[in-house]
């Protein structure tokens, strides 16, 4: 992974950006998700002040109504009067207090008495709401007349839902002689949350629908105030008929968008009756969008920020690609300079093993015509011999500079090059140090293969390998082999072996062994410089690959272990199509 990333700087700037980009996403989705649970955590937080808020107002406004109704049945002897079943009387004077309801800014819609055996004997109603007395009958009687405690919840006996309190007629002795049922209109609970939450709407779901307001109801606001809390309840109930569909009744908070505005909608608050029954749900909506338009900002602002640091890093990249890539450069140069040094180095002392035969052939050619000469034996055709054979030496000895002299003369653009005859001419060249180090090379590649690559290519690699291969052989005590070999495999590639008896190259630098410096030999003995050419040389042929094995190998049928380097490319044809 690391080498498919150096291998192209395009891959390393693509490579940046994509981990900038996932470092950004984990970054702003972590932002957004404790955003996310800060709305949330504020949500249940609204969630349960509503709820809180709603249950205050109610308990208060029971004390309010218990306190002021209990002192009234009290002063105005309510108990005895059912207990009389004076009908008349307690009309009478409940009349005149109960009409002050209004005038307290509490919204009654209904007072009903009952006495103990639960006989109406007093209501008073707005002469808006059309009911039949008769039908009238109390929501709780045993439970009051039991606790002897008041009690209250949403019930459905006046109007489709309402708030009702109910409270005992107790006697000088405490006896509870009847009961007090006071029905309070839904929109004093919207009116008072509007104390605490600005532009906060809410509204009634009941029997599977939302409750609907009748704004054809006519009250005397004089007596009245309900009138204005019907109107915010009207108003609210519109806002709700928008989006009642899309509610889901299943979660205890909504979010609904309409238009640009998103609202957060509580369903949790759930209303029962004096029983405890379920008979419906208390909605309320809460403008969230600043909320929302503040945790959008931030997700800009990460963006921004994903934006301006791309851009430095970008102006990171250029500049440091420059300064990279001239540092490669310059080090390119150093270690070319260096290898072509340790060539030239190497084919001087190639040169000098292959001229010692020859110059000492020629000496004694030269003190043979001395001799002879000095003898007074020497004629036209002993001299002309020797001469023959001083020019076949001299001849030798300038086909070996000419050879070494075309190694190093690669060529400036790529053409067909020959394997079989490559390594042939390779193994001429290093023959006499093969033979100086007691190494036999078994060359088993017969077929010519052609390839695309420059002039010399396959000769320098050849030799740079039986040379590496020859100093690891020098340590063997027993016979000395490097074995050749070539196989074609499907697609067109083939692969070339150099395997040697030489005990393999050591684990820990089995991978490295193409790298610069690196060898195994003493640092005074080897440059670590010899197969790393070999891996650039590789490099300029077609699908050119080049990798160190240790292996064992059948030869003359024994048994041998070494290190294989393994050589392969793409095969074309003699015209230069590939197969």
């Amino acid at each position: 992974m690391l080498k498919f990333i150096e291998a192209n700087k395009k891959r390393i700037v693509i490579v940046t950006y994509i981990l900038l980009f996932c470092m950004f996403c984990f970054f702003s989705l972590m932002d957004l998700y404790k955003r996310t649970s800060d709305y949330a955590y504020f949500a249940n937080k609204i969630n349960s002040f509503i709820k809180h808020a709603h249950d205050s107002e109610s308990e208060y406004l029971c004390s309010r109504l218990v306190n002021y109704v209990s002192d009234i049945a009290k002063q105005k002897h309510f108990a005895e009067l059912l207990k009389a079943g004076d009908a008349e009387a307690l009309e009478k004077v409940a009349n005149h207090a109960f009409y002050d309801f209004g005038k307290r800014y509490v919204p009654v819609i209904s007072v009903l008495i009952y006495d103990g055996d639960g006989k109406l004997r007093y209501h008073m109603t707005p002469p808006s709401i059309t009911h039949d007395p008769e039908e009238l009958r109390p929501n709780v009687s045993k439970e009051v007349f039991a606790t002897k405690n008041y009690t209250y919840g949403y019930e459905t006996n006046i109007v489709p839902l309402y708030f009702c309190i109910v409270l005992p007629v107790r006697d000088a002795r405490s006896n509870v002689e009847g009961t007090i049922e006071i029905g309070v209109d839904l929109s004093f609970f919207h009116y008072n949350l509007k104390w605490f939450l600005h532009d906060v709407k809410t509204a009634i779901f009941s029997n599977g629908k939302l409750l609907e307001f009748d704004t054809g109801d006519k009250t005397d606001s004089e007596e009245y105030v309900y009138d204005y809390y019907k109107k915010l309840k009207s108003n609210d109930a519109a806002f709700f008929n928008q989006f009642k569909d899309r509610i889901d009744f299943r979660w205890a908070k909504n979010d609904i968008k309409i238009g640009d505005k998103y609202y957060l909608v509580s369903t949790s608050q759930v209303l029962r009756d004096n029983l405890g029954r379920e008979v419906g749900k208390y909605l309320v909506a809460y403008d969230m969008t600043e909320l929302r338009n503040r945790h959008w900002g931030y997700f800009y602002a990460w963006l921004l920020f994903f934006a301006l640091t791309a851009c430095v890093m970008l102006c990171i990249n250029m500049v440091g690609f420059r300064k990279y890539e001239h540092i490669i450069t310059e080090q390119d140069k150093m270690l070319a300079q260096r290898s072509k040094q340790c060539a030239l180095g190497e084919m001087l002392g190639h040169i000098g093993h292959q001229w010692r035969q020859p110059l000492y052939n020629l000496s004694l050619i030269v003190q043979n015509i001395g001799l002879q000469n000095q003898y007074g034996k020497l004629d036209d055709a002993l001299l002309s011999k020797q001469i023959t054979q001083a020019n076949q030496n001299i001849e030798y000895m300038s086909n070996i500079i000419d050879d070494w002299r075309s190694l190093l003369m690669s060529g400036s653009s790529r053409t067909v090059i020959e394997l079989q005859s490559s390594v042939e001419r390779a193994i001429a060249m290093v023959a006499p140090v093969m033979e100086q180090s007691r190494v036999t090379i078994e060359n088993r590649i017969t077929t010519p293969v052609h390839t695309m690559g420059f002039v010399n290519d396959l000769v320098q690699l050849t030799i740079n390998v039986l040379l590496n291969a020859r100093d690891q052989l020098s340590l063997v005590q027993s016979d000395r082999f490097i074995l050749l070999s070539c196989n074609e495999e499907s697609g067109g590639v083939v692969t070339v072996t150099f395997q040697d008896n030489g005990g393999g190259i050591p684990d820990h630098l089995l991978k490295r062994i193409f790298e610069p410096y690196v060898t195994t030999k003493d640092k005074a003995d080897g440059t670590g410089l010899g197969l790393y050419l070999c891996h650039q040389i590789v490099e300029n042929l077609d699908q050119g690959k080049v990798w160190a094995e240790n292996r064992s190998f059948e030869l003359h049928g024994e048994t041998h272990y070494g290190a294989r380097i393994c050589l392969q490319f793409a095969r074309t044809t003699e015209g230069g199509k590939q197969i």
